[in-house]
């Protein structure tokens, strides 16, 4: 009797045991069980204390960022397909990953994961919450330790290993975000201190934020599927020897949006805007100021950049240009689209970045540019030095369209009111020259720079013309 009763609880655990590890498995992460509950929240999903231990977001909770929240002490934060994180109802909130902690978040084209406003829809505006803020120890052009923008403040200065990873975002939405406590602390939708190219970004959209949809502060990550939805200021923003390559990219902009106060819009908001380094005060290059090494030096490959055109009244003088350069930046712009930009489609500021164009650092191949009230600098401006004879040359694939930029796609919005997600397919029209205007192969420093992150097209823009339509059922255009 004995034998048998041991055997039969033998049996029982170990159909139990089998029970529970089917319960805690995780599809988004074959490799192991995750747990059955999360430890990163409390029972109502609020996360109002720092993650110091591996941890795992449900997909079956709403969670409550309480604060600014850090995963710290090399902890990996995991997050399941389909999770929804939101800020408080009031007050500060924004999500950091620190310098040696990881996020695992891989949603799926159907189950995106979302970061987003509290309030219902309707009422949700730019600033309801922080942001996602990455951290790594890939190397930047700062002198000593440096901190991160805004309250909460991480140093992310001295990096020394450009391939650091610091995890995976992959279909992750941020919506709503660039909380500020004071006027002109506003966070980013997605912020990336001195991220490593080990780090995997991929299918990534920002929605109504109310600083930067996208900024980089040094560092080495490559990123492919991002799409920028009105933002509050520039759409694709780098600094600080940023030196990243990123391919398809989606920027949109029709409206000045409503921030929640003390946040505010900036004054001077871009498509792209790129920076070698900023001087002081206080001072932020390193010792050779806009010469600052290592260099920003950015690839950026098939994108699709649209402006307000004349959309908005009163758009800020500052701003409304398709791509700006300064501060001894250097980069990479090929097979792309500027289209219906206010102020132009390209602008080059300073002679330390002209400099860098004249060692060949600084290139743009095959870009279309259409309805941009201008497309270049003025000829010879002593200050402002994008003159298209500088750019517009034999060779570079440039197009000066005269069309509209709505005859490029083959469906893009024609005012602020028609944005509903049917209203957008970013497939070059049948007669637009983006079909075929691309650079099919890199050379030279291009290829050595793109390297196998980065690879040509015979079309130019976002969307191939025969190819899938990458940004379909897990971006959103609603911007309340």
């Amino acid at each position: 009797m004995s034998d048998l009763f041991t055997r039969r609880v033998r049996t029982i655990a170990l159909a139990l045991a089998a029970s529970i590890t089917a319960a805690c498995s995780d599809d988004n992460n074959p490799a192991g069980p995750q747990p059955a509950a999360d430890t990163c929240a409390n029972a109502t999903g609020v996360i109002s204390a720092d993650i110091t231990a591996n941890c795992t977001l449900l997909s079956s909770k709403t969670y409550v960022l309480q604060g600014y929240r850090k995963v710290t002490n090399g902890a990996t934060l995991t997050i399941q397909a389909g999770t929804k994180i939101t800020g408080p109802t009031t007050g500060p909130s924004a999500l950091f990953i620190t310098r040696g902690a990881k996020i695992d978040a891989q949603g799926t084209a159907a189950a995106p994961i979302v970061f987003t406003s509290a309030q219902a829809v309707g009422s949700r505006r730019p600033g309801d919450w922080g942001g996602l803020i990455i951290i790594g120890n890939a190397p930047t052009n700062r002198v000593g330790p440096v901190n991160t923008e805004g309250p909460a403040p991480e140093n992310y200065g001295q990096g020394t290993n450009a391939t650091d990873n610091s995890g995976t975002l992959k279909y992750v939405r941020t919506e709503f975000a660039g909380y500020a406590e004071i006027v002109n602390e506003e966070l980013n939708s997605f912020t990336f201190y001195a991220v490593g190219s080990g780090t995997t970004l991929d299918f990534l959209q920002s929605v109504a934020g109310l600083d930067d949809s996208f900024e980089w502060f040094g560092g080495t990550v490559d990123a492919k599927h991002l799409v920028s939805y009105e933002s509050g200021d520039d759409h694709f923003d780098w600094t600080e020897g940023y030196r990243g390559r990123n391919q398809f990219l989606i920027a949109y902009q029709s409206r000045r949006l409503a921030p929640v106060p003390p946040g505010t819009l900036s004054s001077d908001p871009q498509g792209f805007e790129g920076d070698g380094c900023e001087l002081g005060p206080p001072q932020k290059c390193a010792a050779e100021g806009y010469f600052s090494k290592p260099y920003s030096m950015p690839v950026f490959a098939n994108f699709t950049a649209i402006g307000t055109g004349t959309l908005v009244s009163g758009y800020p003088s500052g701003g409304g240009i398709g791509i700006r350069v300064r501060r001894g930046t250097g980069g990479f712009f090929v097979n792309g689209i500027v289209a219906r930009w206010p102020n132009k489609g390209f602008n080059l500021r300073d002679a330390a970045t002209d400099s860098l164009r004249k060692i060949d650092s600084l290139v743009m191949k095959n870009v279309l540019f259409a309805q941009n009230t201008a497309n270049f600098d003025p000829e010879g401006n002593a200050t402002e030095l994008g003159w298209p004879s500088k750019f517009v040359v034999t060779g570079s694939g440039i197009v000066q369209d005269g069309g509209t930029a709505g005859s490029h796609f083959v469906a893009l919005p024609a005012d602020t009111n028609n944005t509903s997600a049917a209203s957008f397919d970013w497939t070059p029209s049948a007669t637009s020259a983006s079909r075929n205007g691309g650079l099919a192969t890199f050379t030279g420093t291009l290829a050595a720079r793109a390297g196998a992150a980065v690879t040509g097209t015979a079309y130019v823009g976002a969307a191939d013309p025969n190819g899938p339509k990458w940004w379909q059922g897990w971006t959103t255009y609603v911007v309340r």
